[in-house]
C-alpha cells in the first residue's frame, strides 16, 4: 500500500524546523519580528483618539464654568422678603440685586454674633470689607425687618447700571446701593460704600417700651399683704376682753356671816339616829 505524499508546502518547513534547535529558534524570532513590524506599520495607538477627545471636552467644560457666572447675573428686579433669603448662601443671592440687599439687611440686624463674626458676615455681601465705622453703627437692640424690598435700576454717568434698594425696618428705612462687581467666582451684585446704617436714636426707642425700671414690680406689691396678714389676725380676735384703764375699779363686798344655829333642811325621810 502506497503512502500518501505530504503537503508540498508544510512538509519542507516542518523538516527544516525539526532539523535542529537552532532552526526552531530562528523561526520563532523571525515570526515575532514580522508581527512587530506589521503592528508598527498598520496598527494605531488606542489611546490617541480618546485622549484628544477628553482634552477637548475638558477645555469646553472650563469655558462653560468661566462663562456661567456672567450668565447668572440678572437685572430683573424681583422683590423678596427676609424669609426668602434666610437659607441661601452668598453665592446664590449674588445674582440678584434685591436678594443681595435683603441678605445684607438680614445680617446687619443680627445681634447674636460678636463684632468680628458680624463684620465677616457683612463682607460677603459688600464690595469692601466693613471698617470700624460700620461696627460703631451696629444696632445694640434687635430690629425687625417689616417689609419686602423696593428696588429701582439707575444708570450712572459712565453707563454703569446700579440698583437702589430700600428695606423697611422698625427703626426706619434702610437704603442700599448695589452694583455688579468682579469676584473670584465671577461677577456678583455687591453693596457699595458708604455702607448703609440705621439711626441709633430710633433703634434706642425700641428698648424703652417694655422697661419697668421706673416703678416696683407687680409681684412685690402682691406679696406685701400676704406677709403682713397672718401677724395681724391674733390682735383682731382676742380671747379675753381687756378692762378699760380709765374706769375706776369696782370690788364686790364679801357676804356677812349669819348668827345662830345652822338651819336643818326639811327632808322627806328622817335623819338616821334622830329618833
Amino acid at each position: 500500500m502506497a503512502r500518501s505524499a505530504g503537503n508540498p508546502v508544510l512538509a519542507p518547513l516542518r523538516r527544516w524546523v525539526l532539523y535542529s534547535r537552532t532552526n526552531l529558534t530562528i523561526t520563532v524570532v523571525s515570526l515575532l519580528g514580522v508581527l512587530f513590524l506589521a503592528g508598527a506599520v498598520f496598527g494605531e495607538s488606542p489611546n490617541t483618539t480618546p485622549r484628544t477627545g477628553n482634552q477637548a471636552t475638558g477645555a469646553g467644560s472650563d469655558a462653560t464654568t468661566t462663562a456661567a457666572p456672567s450668565e447668572e447675573i440678572s437685572y430683573d428686579l424681583v422683590e423678596v422678603t427676609e424669609s426668602a433669603v434666610a437659607g441661601k448662601t452668598a453665592a446664590a443671592v449674588g445674582k440678584s440685586a434685591p436678594e443681595t440687599a435683603m441678605a445684607y439687611a438680614h445680617s446687619y440686624v443680627d445681634i447674636s454674633t460678636s463684632n468680628t463674626e458680624w463684620r465677616t458676615k457683612l463682607a460677603k455681601y459688600t464690595a469692601d470689607t466693613p471698617g470700624d465705622t460700620i461696627v460703631a453703627a451696629r444696632p445694640p437692640l434687635p430690629v425687625a425687618i417689616t417689609g419686602p424690598t423696593t428696588s429701582e435700576i439707575v444708570t450712572g454717568s459712565g453707563g454703569q447700571r446700579r440698583a437702589e434698594v430700600t428695606i423697611s425696618t422698625q427703626a426706619g428705612d434702610l437704603s442700599l446701593t448695589v452694583e455688579v462687581n468682579d469676584s473670584p467666582t465671577g461677577p456678583k451684585w455687591k453693596v457699595q460704600n458708604p455702607l448703609p446704617t440705621l439711626d441709633l436714636d430710633e433703634v434706642g426707642k425700641l428698648g424703652t417700651i417694655p422697661s419697668l425700671a421706673s416703678g416696683p414690680a407687680p409681684t412685690a406689691r402682691a406679696s406685701t399683704p400676704t406677709t403682713t396678714t397672718p401677724s395681724a389676725q391674733p390682735s383682731r380676735t382676742p380671747s379675753v376682753p381687756e378692762p378699760d384703764p380709765t374706769l375706776p375699779a369696782v370690788s364686790e363686798p364679801d357676804p356677812a356671816p349669819v348668827p345662830g344655829p345652822i338651819p336643818i333642811p326639811e327632808l322627806d325621810t328622817p335623819i338616821p339616829g334622830a329618833l
